[in-house]
């Protein structure tokens, strides 16, 4: 009789397997059992770790992994009429102040036992619209977006799923939605009356609105109210509106403004990302700021801070938007109330691309008697 070649694994050397092809599915009741812990702790280790102690999470995990357990999504949305998952939809992910909030809104969100559906709009209201559409019919439970101006049929399609939503990034809606965010409008007319306490009276700006986008609307519309105050007029073509708030963009910008308009002092753009772009191009032409212009962003992503010189610019507190948002969506879904308007601090942070404006370079006129 042949000798096999291996001793055979005892009990305890044998690895835990899958299950075979069809092998009853477990079932969380099954985790509890093993893991010798309550369905509700059971339920808690797996869709809100946080709140579980480390040890009872531990033995949850292991259960877990053991029966190959894997939560059926479909019917627990069935069970409880909820999907569990949010949809949010942002006008783009190159910018940092958007990343920075969605990465709020889905640590918030994973903390309470949803998932994140996320799309980015390009800033084309119609692109926005197909996905607020196409998260709908997934069976969101809520939705997150950006602004108070959106394609004519979002508001009614959304309204017509009975599905809540909160806006995010201005802190007052006209449409009756809550809104969590900054006044953009307040916060552009203080950088200019900085700008002005200054002594700058000669003004360009650069701002993203060649696409739709109520925020940087907002933005020009107070830089425009500061400077009327003072009697000033700023001509249309002193207002380079870009469809991107992109470095690129900004150099372009730039350049254009300065060959137009080599008397402005101040270039005040609507973005960090533009002002960015502005800082490089005057660099590039060798122009000094804040020696020979000022220069200012919207925002402050990290890299305002690290530009030579650093920008001057507005605090956008995007991480505190992104986290209120999923609270507030969480408490909509669950049937609580939530205030309708949510103003946070959009703060001056004056750094080195401002200064104020220079002295005029008299050159003095030489005598008919020293030309001879």
């Amino acid at each position: 009789m042949d000798r096999p070649d291996k001793k055979a694994a005892s009990p305890s050397q044998k690895q835990a397997e899958p299950p075979a092809p069809g092998a009853v599915r477990a079932k969380l009741e099954d985790v509890a059992s093993l893991a010798k812990v309550s369905l509700a702790t059971a339920s808690r280790a797996i869709n809100q770790p946080d709140i579980v102690r480390p040890a009872i999470r531990e033995r949850v995990l292991r259960a877990v992994e053991m029966l190959a357990y894997s939560p059926d999504r479909m019917a627990k949305a069935l069970s409880s009429g909820r999907s569990h998952t949010v949809g949010a939809v942002v006008p783009t992910l190159g910018n940092a102040i958007f990343a920075d909030g969605v990465e709020a809104l889905e640590v918030g969100l994973g903390a309470r036992g949803y998932t994140l559906i996320l799309a980015h709009s390009q800033y084309d209201p119609a692109r926005e619209f197909r996905q607020i559409r196409s998260m709908l019919e997934y069976g969101v439970d809520g939705l997150v977006l950006v602004g108070d101006s959106f394609a004519p049929d979002a508001l009614p399609l959304i309204r017509h799923h009975r599905r809540p939503l909160v806006t995010t990034y201005v802190c007052t809606s006209r449409q009756g939605i809550p809104a969590i965010g900054i006044q953009n409008r307040r916060a552009t007319y203080g950088m200019t009356r900085y700008l002005l306490e200054l002594g700058h009276r000669e003004f360009a700006v650069i701002a993203n609105t060649g696409m739709p986008n109520d925020r940087s609307q907002a933005r020009l519309d107070g830089i425009l109210e500061a400077i009327a105050e003072e009697g000033i007029r700023l001509p249309p073509d002193r207002i380079f509106e870009a469809a991107q708030p992109t470095i690129v963009a900004g150099r372009e910008a730039f350049r254009q403004l300065r060959a137009a308009h080599p008397g402005v002092t101040a270039f005040l753009c609507t973005t960090d990302a533009m002002a960015v772009g502005a800082l490089a191009e005057a660099r590039r032409e060798g122009i000094r700021v804040p020696e020979d212009i000022s220069i200012t962003g919207f925002d402050d992503v990290e890299i305002a801070g690290e530009t030579d010189p650093p920008l001057t610019t507005v605090r956008v507190p995007a991480a505190e938007i992104g986290t209120l948002a999923a609270d507030h969506l969480i408490s909509l879904i669950e049937g609580e109330p939530i205030p309708m308007s949510t103003q946070l601090e959009a703060a001056l942070v004056i750094r080195g691309s401002t200064g104020p404006v220079a002295a005029p370079v008299l050159r003095k006129r030489r005598s008919r008697a020293a030309v001879a």
